[in-house]
């Protein structure tokens, strides 16, 4: 009977492995099983040659051997078809390989003890409490060992990283091979393998990288302070997106980090499909970065100490601008189109040319100015505030301002409050016409004084038809509204 039922279980259990085999599931444990099915059968008939000898120590041994045999087995079999297929499967959540150890090694040591305590009449009591003073002192010599146990058994139950993935611990970059009890092995870009204690881990921390997930990295980047933030930010963003390895989801990002000693320092955020490209993608860009700047007269600036009366000047887009550039654009406005050649000549020497930053405010809502501004590159928002207006949302959006528009006329001419902010969306290059900057030309001739009151006289004229028009407008199209809407009350009815 022993014997036909060994080799139904032998039968079985390599069914089940070649199932497992098939549905790519873990196979259940083998070794163990199929030495209790083969040693169980022979161990009890040696007990039963044995029994007629009367050597009790003997068969107690036997005994204990028997139930041992069968007691472990079905423990491992158990473990596997409770706590790793179902998990496999997807009915619940996986349990930490170190937790079923664990736990197969409390109730085979609890099954060994009462085995011992039944066949041989041993108290199991009085060895513990012998051995407490023993475990004590290598506890205290184990200190470092125990460190590394327990926080294996930590990350084995949180489970930070699992294979496959690639983490930064500072020193030591690679792909986890494998997590151990003790330590954790990682295999860096050279091939090499690196074992790091687990309790390094545990305390220190580390960035982690999914096989699956998009891997990003910060390049920090030392440019000139003669080139302007905008330009550089432009430059480096370009250079990232002509990057084939650079994705463009998540989008890269560049921004202004620091103001150094030699150079304005800028943070670049790319990513990457994968976290070995991490060296080549950070080589190929510093490169592309390289090859851009001095294409454009720029390098990487470098520690230099030397004296210096004044700062060197920044290559900012406004000190491109020509005298002639500045006649051109002021000839081509309706408040100065009147000028001739030798007042335009004298209005653009006057008149400056500055540069201003996206998101920068050239004018505010009710501040009073003296000055007209003129747009010569990038573009601008105008907005007037109401009740709900703040730093963030500034107010109603008006127009946008291009290449050739003016604004603050009013303020030039009659010191009124300015009527509305506003506000560079890109980097802008603006000249500038203070109220002074006009006094030589109408000193010199001032009927200018009176065609240019003209002019804005006629244009406040055609702003406020333009405002009738659109009550007009408004009123007509109320009245239409309600027109329908009784006509429509009226077919109801």
């Amino acid at each position: 009977m022993t014997l036909t039922l060994s080799v139904l279980v032998i039968v079985a259990l390599l069914t089940i492995h070649r199932i497992c085999q098939r549905q790519k599931l873990s196979p259940p444990p083998l070794r163990l099983p199929l030495i209790a099915a083969i040693g169980i059968p022979l161990l009890s008939k040696l007990a039963e040659i044995v029994s007629d000898g009367g050597a009790t120590v003997l068969q107690n041994s036997l005994a204990a051997a028997i139930t041992l045999l069968w007691a472990l087995s079905l423990i491992r079999i158990l473990t596997w078809g409770i706590l790793q297929i179902p998990a496999e499967l997807g009915w619940w959540k996986p349990t930490a390989k170190i937790l079923r150890d664990l736990l197969t090694l409390a109730v085979i040591t609890a099954v060994v003890m009462v085995v011992i305590h039944r066949d041989f009449r041993v108290n199991l009591v009085g060895l513990a409490a012998t051995s407490a003073v023993v475990t004590a002192v290598i506890g205290l010599a184990a200190q470092e060992t125990l460190k590394n146990l327990f926080a294996g058994i930590s990350l084995q139950v949180d489970s930070p990283f699992e294979e496959g993935d690639w983490i930064d611990l500072g020193t030591t970059t690679g792909i986890v091979t494998s997590l151990r009890l003790m330590t954790t092995r990682v295999r860096g870009l050279d091939g090499s393998i690196t074992v790091v204690p687990n309790s390094r881990i545990a305390v220190e921390g580390l960035r982690r990288f999914k096989p699956e997930e998009p891997v990003g990295q910060m390049i920090e980047l030392g440019l000139d302070y003669s080139l302007p933030p905008r330009q550089a930010i432009e430059l480096l963003q370009h250079t990232l997106h002509d990057n084939r390895k650079v994705l463009r989801h998540p989008t890269p990002k560049v921004w202004v980090s620091s103001f150094a000693d030699s150079s304005i320092t800028y943070s670049l955020l790319t990513w990457q499909t994968t976290a070995l490209e991490l060296r080549q993608l950070r080589s190929s860009v510093l490169e592309q970065i390289w090859y851009a700047l001095h294409r454009i007269d720029q390098s990487i600036p470098y520690p230099i100490r030397d004296v210096r009366t004044k700062p060197s000047p920044a290559k900012l887009p406004s000190n491109d601008i020509t005298s002639e550039h500045k006649q051109n654009l002021l000839s081509s406005t309706e408040i100065f189109g009147h000028l001739n050649h030798h007042q335009l000549e004298m209005l653009a020497a006057l008149a400056g040319c500055e540069t201003f930053a996206p998101g920068e405010s050239v004018v505010r809502q009710g501040e009073h100015g003296d000055s007209l501004f003129l747009v010569v590159r990038g573009t601008l928002e105008v907005f007037q505030a109401n009740a709900n207006s703040s730093t963030r949302h500034p107010g109603r959006h008006v127009a946008d301002l291009q290449a050739s528009d003016a604004f603050g006329e009013m303020a030039l001419c009659t010191g009124e409050a300015r009527s509305a902010s506003v506000i560079c969306k890109s980097e802008c290059v603006l000249i500038e016409i203070e109220r002074k900057h006009l006094l030589p030309l109408i000193e010199e001739q001032p009927e200018i004084l009176e065609t240019m009151g003209s002019i804005m006289a006629a244009r406040r004229q055609q702003l406020q038809a333009n405002k009738q028009q659109r009550a007009e407008s408004r009123r007509r199209a109320l009245i239409a509204r309600m027109q329908r809407l009784f006509s429509l009350s009226s077919q109801e009815q």
